[in-house]
């Protein structure tokens, strides 16, 4: 092995079973920066070798996760918020009824007519004729036909009666004739003067 000079030095050799020196349990120890080493001990400043790469791979695949993890949260689109639709309301345009009263009037003929009837709006017919007042209700529907239907062109001059018979609304006052013509006003205000003619009981257009 050779001497050893300088600051290299020889550590006191183990003695042997027999109590004797024993040169093969002698070992040589030398400085190692500020400490010495007897080449059997790993010195405290340097750590294991193969620490070194087992953390720098822990470390490195700690990394790679981190960056797949936040390359995935950065790709990932946030989808965007939904607003329900709005609700939709269907409004069922209600058709409205004459806004003024109509004034029905017949007079003359052989039966000697006296009658001034006023239709309401809701229906509700007032007047008098030659067999008293009236106070009765008609539907809808006359009131619909009285208040809007043309006036006739025609049939003016129809019957020998010599019956007149007139349809007033909003100010304006129509012909009939005799009401003899078939046009729906003609027809419509005819059946409500004939009916309130009778009883009470026995009408069947103004009840």
């Amino acid at each position: 092995m050779g001497s050893l000079t300088g600051a290299e030095a020889w550590v006191a050799p183990e003695v042997g079973v027999s109590g004797r020196w024993d040169p093969s349990h002698a070992r040589a120890v030398a400085p190692r920066d500020d400490r010495w080493w007897d080449g059997r001990m790993p010195s405290a400043l340097l750590p294991p070798t193969t620490s070194r790469p087992v953390a720098a791979h822990v470390v490195l695949g700690v990394v790679a996760l981190a960056g797949v993890l936040a390359t995935g949260a950065c790709g990932q689109d946030t989808p965007a918020p939904t607003t329900p639709p709005a609700s939709s309301t269907e409004t069922t345009a209600v058709p409205s009824g004459p806004a003024s009263e109509v004034r029905l009037a017949r007079v003359g003929g052989v039966a000697g007519f006296q009658d001034v009837l006023v239709v309401a709006p809701d229906g509700s017919v007032t007047g008098t004729t030659r067999s008293g007042e009236v106070d009765c209700t008609v539907p809808a529907a006359t009131v619909q036909v009285l208040a809007t239907a043309a006036p006739p062109t025609t049939g003016l001059n129809a019957g020998n009666d010599r019956i007149a018979t007139s349809v007033e609304r909003e100010g304006t006052t129509f012909d009939l004739g005799e009401a003899q013509g078939t046009d729906p006003l003609s027809t419509t205000a005819r059946s409500l003067l004939d009916d309130v003619q009778l009883p009470p009981d026995q009408r069947t257009v103004c009840t």
